[in-house]
């Protein structure tokens, strides 16, 4: 990293492409934005030096990632646009992901990743949720893969900023003047108390999904569910932010249950059989009536108890929405792009086995690609007009009263928040509280996520 001059306040930093988020999407955008631009100084923001989030935590240590060949380009687009109902999938997001699939499986054997492979040493095929065509690919030992992207964008040049996470987005909305040029974060350190301001030509979100925002969840550690707050206080358009995936699991251990393999009446077992070809509930699928059927029997904490079988219950896993992209990851704020878990359209209310994957690498190079060609046509200009120095404090936000606020947030989303649940009145006011503007700006973000999962306005006026 540059180093900054000493002063008695945190140092205010400057550079060209400045991505946040080290998660396979965040890592593939800065990767492609150095190699673009050997000149450019790309900033990659990560929580923690080790491996997390969904993508590189998952307990499953490994990842399914859809690869059509060239010959399966349209099946597979008509097969996402087939899964989005009720939600929203954008054709030529689709046909990207299909034509940039042999490219970004490419990057990975080049990283020498522990793909799945048959006995004569060819990569082994699988179908995927939602999909029963064979064409996703799968690599294991995750924390070998995170140290393989690790040292390529090391390599290339990429500065590493670990220990913060972004809780501004520098522009966006003003009293007054419209939604401004994105031109830098304000970022809080996990630990110490410290802020940052980092100022840019180019800001690439990668942020991870909403799946934190509730208390039983299986999105792997460090995810901080501040995206949809973030990109929607920037001037971001959101689509899909209603639609997650959703596991049923054991309630001790949060161990996966397909509903599928219940046993149920004869009118139903139809349906059983096709709940067996996905893990997530499903939205607007004929078998979602099986996931209805299990939630009206939930207590007030969410638990479900059927006869012979250990209490279970609805974990959430992962988001289907986000910030609207183009097909170069631009977003509607002006010098702002997302990729991964946090960018919306590429898939609808459901996505496919292995697509998040395809869809964290195909976007990713495409926004850090965009990105670099931004940054380079402006340099010369202020990336921040000047920036703030912030000020620092004792604690950072979420080590103290925000731990109280997020907690009861997470009970009230595991209870207010799972499909087909109407939330009261009092749970929507009490998030809108939070998200008044008034409010310390952790909260602010965390309650505006909080509304845009439940259909609502993430900053009520």
């Amino acid at each position: 990293m540059p180093q900054a001059p000493r002063t008695d306040s945190p140092p205010l930093l400057d550079c060209d492409v400045l991505v946040l988020g080290a998660g396979l999407a965040g890592m593939r955008a800065a990767w492609a934005a150095q190699e673009a631009d050997a000149r450019l100084r790309v900033v990659l923001v990560s929580p923690r030096k080790a491996p997390a989030g969904s993508s590189f935590a998952n307990r499953n240590n490994a990842l399914g990632m859809q690869a059509p060949h060239e010959h399966e380009a349209e099946a597979f687009v008509a097969e996402v646009l087939r899964l989005a109902p009720p939600g929203l999938a954008l054709p030529e997001l689709a046909r990207a992901l299909a034509a940039d699939a042999p490219a970004r499986l490419r990057d990975l054997l080049g990283l020498n990743l522990s793909f799945r492979r048959e006995v004569g040493g060819a990569l082994a095929r699988f179908p995927g949720c939602f999909s029963p065509s064979v064409r996703a690919v799968v690599f294991e030992h995750l924390a070998e893969a995170h140290a393989a992207f690790l040292a390529k964008v090391r390599g290339l040049g990429v500065r590493m900023l670990h220990g913060f996470e972004a809780v501004e987005l520098l522009g966006g909305h003003a009293a007054g003047q419209g939604v401004r040029r994105i031109h830098g974060a304000r970022l809080a350190a996990l630990r110490g108390g410290e802020s940052l301001t980092v100022t840019a030509r180019a800001v690439v979100a990668a942020l991870g999904g909403p799946a934190p925002l509730y208390a039983r969840r299986i999105c792997g550690s460090g995810g901080s569910a501040l995206a949809y707050g973030l990109l929607a206080q920037a001037g971001a358009r959101l689509v899909n932010t209603r639609f997650l995936q959703f596991f049923w699991s054991r309630a001790d251990d949060l161990c996966f249950m397909n509903p599928g393999d219940l046993p149920w009446p004869a009118e139903l077992r139809g349906l059983a059989a096709q709940r067996r070809t996905h893990c997530p509930l499903g939205f607007g699928l004929a078998d979602a009536v099986l996931d209805q059927a299990l939630l009206d029997r939930a207590d007030a904490q969410g638990l479900v108890r059927l006869p012979g079988q250990p209490p279970m219950l609805l974990a959430a896993h992962a988001g289907n929405g986000g910030a609207v992209i183009d097909g170069e990851g631009r977003t509607t704020a002006p010098g702002l792009l997302a990729c991964g878990e946090c960018a919306g359209g590429m898939h609808g209310a459901n996505r496919m086995g292995g697509a998040m994957v395809l869809s964290a690498l195909v976007f990713g190079a495409r926004a850090g690609t965009a990105a670099a060609r931004e940054a380079a046509e402006r340099t010369g200009t202020c990336g921040g007009a000047g920036g703030t120095r912030l000020g620092r404090g004792t604690r950072t936000p979420h080590e103290a009263a925000d731990a109280v606020f997020l907690r009861r947030l997470r009970r009230g989303m595991q209870r207010h928040g799972l499909p087909g649940r109407k939330p009261s009145e009092e749970f929507l006011d009490w998030l809108a509280d939070a998200a008044d503007a008034s409010a310390p700006q952790r909260q602010r973000l965390l309650a505006a996520s909080a509304l845009a999962v439940l259909g609502q306005e993430p900053f009520p006026s």
